[in-house]
């Protein structure tokens, strides 16, 4: 994946069009916050930010292999941790964080053809509640979103989820 602007910041379009790629941790001043990104880790902020070797060596092997995604409610708490880190893991904010997710996906949803529109609201709120639900299997979750954004008319996000597929 390139990151585009901030290399430690990552767009949210880009982690739609890929969500399974990054660990994702959801940074949290209260640790069972909800909503959260299904399959994402847990943790406190301030447990990160006086221990992020402690924090870096628990995901050690991980990260040797994939990136590590955080997010919080507005993007800047989760944004300030990652100068806590040493650097030698692939460690990115998520742009805006929990509340542009949110608005992200609200958007998509907006934009999907429906095939029966008066029941629109009905499927808007089922799937914005399991998009945001931990307990989502991230298997559905997946699917989704891919749907979502192969099926939205914006040319930038169809593009993203091309590339994101590698083609």
């Amino acid at each position: 994946m390139s990151i585009f602007g901030n290399p430690g910041v990552m767009p949210i379009e880009q982690f739609l069009a890929a969500p399974t790629e990054p660990i994702i941790v959801d940074v949290r001043g209260v640790p069972d916050s909800d909503p959260g990104i299904p399959g994402s880790l847990k943790a406190y902020v301030l447990d990160i930010e006086e221990r992020p070797d402690a924090f870096e060596r628990k995901f050690a092997s991980q990260l040797q292999k994939r990136p590590m995604l955080l997010y919080c409610s507005k993007g800047e708490s989760s944004h300030f941790l990652l100068g806590k880190f040493s650097g030698k893991y692939h460690i990115r904010s998520l742009q805006g964080g929990m509340v542009t997710y949110l608005m992200t996906i609200s958007r998509l949803l907006h934009e999907h053809p429906y095939e029966d529109p008066s029941k629109k609201g009905d499927t808007m709120v089922r799937i914005l509640a399991a998009l945001t639900n931990r307990n989502t299997d991230p298997a559905t979750f997946c699917k989704i979103i891919d749907r979502l954004i192969r099926l939205t008319p914006d040319p930038k996000f169809r593009k993203l989820a091309a590339q994101a597929r590698g083609r």
